[in-house]
């Protein structure tokens, strides 16, 4: 009997030795936001060709309600993203392609807001007026500053 005992004491002890600790450090996995997954697909969905449209687009004065911006849209961007303190943006990427319908571009910001909501931004341009404006009017619009479109006429000019 003893040696039966002594014999399941070893075996237990081997048998509880053989696991593995559990790491304490280790982060535990998350599955990624479905709506992040869907941003970086549409954006690895982007051509060169649309990619040179962003690069194109970004330097671009966006239009909204028949005014244009003072800034590009690259500027605009970048000032969210950097110059607004608590209420910075996380830039995601972009994504664009070519509309089969009437041959404009439509051109997607995605980015994550201050209190890290998934959101994007929708804007379309017309190659025949030249013109980039808002395709959807939550988020876009937002992208437009009138602040330094002033014309000031009695400047004097420097020497």
């Amino acid at each position: 009997m003893l040696k039966k005992l002594s014999f399941l004491t070893i075996v237990l002890f081997l048998v509880a030795c053989g696991q593995k600790p559990v790491d304490q450090t280790a982060k535990p996995q998350t599955a990624k936001d479905p709506k992040l997954v869907k941003f970086e697909e549409n954006i690895a969905k982007t051509t060169p060709e649309g990619k040179d449209f962003i690069e194109k687009a970004k330097a671009m004065k966006p239009k909204v309600n028949d005014q244009i911006s003072s800034k590009t849209l690259g500027e605009l961007i970048e000032d969210y993203s950097k110059n607004k303190g608590d209420f910075n943006i996380k830039p995601i990427g972009w994504a664009s392609e070519e509309k089969k319908t009437n041959k404009n571009w439509k051109l997607v910001f995605y980015y994550q807001d201050f209190s890290n909501q998934y959101l994007s931004a929708e804007w379309e341009y017309n190659p025949q007026t030249k013109e980039l404006y808002p395709f959807e009017f939550t988020n876009a619009p937002q992208f437009w500053t009138g602040v330094g479109a002033e014309s000031n006429t009695n400047a004097k000019p420097k020497k």
